[in-house]
């Protein structure tokens, strides 16, 4: 075991050889021989047939650490994976899965699980969503579970799509654009230029053919209108001022 200075400003004890770890904030599609160590906060188990006809039981869930959550994939059942547990991962890879960064634990990957991890964040703290600036996720090319704050900067009809606005968001560090959840597309209605909003949700990446787009899927938007109300007042005071 060696002693690890944590961001949060606190020493823990982790194995020894944490230094090849990696932070799960920031895993890229196409990387491969990725270490990491997360609390497992949600499993489950499915079972499918093989193209050969063969049953296996394959394992999604989300692990996170005290940078990110992540869903993970495995097809090779694990007895390792349980929720709660604290777990080294080594020669995993990362693959979007329907646009999502998803770590991919394959025959060749070893998963063990930690005991007595001192200092590490519980299951309650983890799975608490993290705040995101824009031009982290578009360096990191989406993120599962975030916080952003900023801007409406655009709002537009979108082509091809009947009664669905194209809703652009800016936090000053970047852009991308807003759409919700399937079954709260009527809440677009509420949104207009200019609007302060915060949101919760997942940013995926989508292929087209300008290249790599990426969405921000709203869970949940809270509009700040007192805050859009004193900006709007403000600049009409300015005018005549």
């Amino acid at each position: 075991m060696q002693r690890e200075y944590k961001k949060h400003g606190f020493f823990s004890f982790v194995p020894s050889d944490s230094r090849r770890n990696r932070e799960l904030w920031c895993l890229k599609h196409g990387e491969s021989r990725i270490n990491s160590v997360g609390r497992v906060l949600k499993v489950s188990r499915k079972g499918i047939k093989t193209k050969e006809g063969e049953e296996k039981v394959v394992l999604s869930g989300i692990v996170a650490d005290y940078t990110a959550k992540i869903p993970f994939f495995s097809w090779e059942e694990r007895e390792e994976l349980v929720k709660d547990k604290i777990v080294q991962i080594e020669n995993a890879y990362l693959k979007r899965w329907n646009g999502l960064p998803t770590l991919h634990i394959g025959k060749n990957t070893s998963v063990s699980i930690i005991e007595n991890y001192i200092g590490f964040p519980s299951w309650t703290v983890l799975m608490k969503p993290k705040k995101r600036t824009i031009e982290e996720i578009l360096d990191c090319e989406g993120a599962f579970d975030v916080i952003l704050e900023g801007d409406i900067v655009s709002v537009s009809q979108s082509r091809g799509e009947r009664n669905r606005k194209r809703i652009v968001l800016d936090d000053g560090t970047g852009a991308l654009f807003l759409e919700f959840e399937e079954h709260k597309k009527e809440q677009e209605a509420d949104i207009s230029f200019g609007m302060p909003v915060r949101a919760r949700g997942n940013v995926v990446a989508v292929e087209s053919k300008n290249g790599l787009v990426l969405k921000l899927i709203a869970e949940k938007v809270k509009i700040s209108r007192e805050a859009f109300m004193i900006r709007e007042l403000r600049n009409f005071l300015s005018r005549y001022a």
